[in-house]
């Protein structure tokens, strides 16, 4: 069984992924004022909206009007990475909206058509090749591209978010998650090399659990992907032993 939660070291990879997964999707919903009482601002503003509408189908037209000018300044400016993050930061908005996104559920149909909005704003960001990518909204693609039902399992696409997330901030963690991505990607090449950096940033001390962890990340990845693993994550020295999924 994939998420067979009696192994110790599993429960672990499951707990931190979904929090960390809740802690961006929550977070992006903070910062964009959704649920939480306070007046809509950011990129409303820009749409004209007051914030004063109550009702959940006014404040779904606010963040469409919102997303539909990003747009338009996004197409006007094409090489200004500065407008595909306003243009990308609107779409995951809209996408994670109440009547988009279901924690049990995952994203409505409405929801798929705002995230390839994300994804399409996220590649022409990369494209520009801005010199200090945004962190915070590489999160949010993360959030959105992740495994379901909290993403919709676009691999590749949230793995070149968090190579950016894991470059604004270098922890072990970090670099676990981009490793999982990876693997589930079938990019062998980073996941290991993102393993191996995930026990060079780790405390000595936690440096087996780090090891069980990436054998249980890559595990549930061979798993999902229908790879074969070689050995997994070695133990104590921080030798890199996982070779990941087979790429493809």
């Amino acid at each position: 069984m994939l998420f067979d939660l009696r192994s110790p070291h599993r429960r672990r990879v499951i707990k931190v992924v979904y929090v960390f997964l809740a802690v961006l999707i929550g977070g992006g919903l903070i910062f964009f004022g959704i649920g939480n009482g306070s007046n809509f601002g950011g990129l409303l503003t820009a749409a004209g909206g007051s914030g004063s509408g109550s009702s959940s189908t006014s404040g779904q037209a606010l963040y469409t009007k919102a997303l539909a000018k990003a747009e338009k300044l996004a197409k006007a400016s094409p090489h200004d990475a500065a407008v595909w993050v306003k243009a990308g930061e609107a779409a995951y908005a809209v996408a994670t909206l109440p009547n988009n996104y279901s924690s049990t559920v995952g994203f409505t149909p409405a929801g798929h058509v705002a995230l390839n909005k994300l994804r399409q704003a996220w590649q022409n960001y990369l494209s520009d090749a801005p010199a200090n990518p945004n962190g915070y909204f590489a999160g949010e693609v993360v959030a959105g591209f992740n495994t379901p039902p909290a993403g919709v399992g676009d691999y590749k696409t949230a793995e070149s978010a968090q190579e950016v997330v894991a470059a604004a901030q270098p922890t072990d963690v970090q670099y676990e998650y981009l490793a999982y991505y990876s693997w589930l990607a079938r990019d062998t090449t980073t996941g290991n090399l993102a393993a191996a950096r995930a026990r060079s940033l780790a405390p000595k001390k936690d440096l087996k659990t780090i090891n069980s962890t990436l054998s249980e990340m890559l595990a549930v990845a061979d798993a999902q992907t229908g790879a074969t693993s070689a050995t997994g994550a070695t133990g104590a020295s921080g030798a890199s032993g996982a070779t990941g999924a087979t790429s493809g």
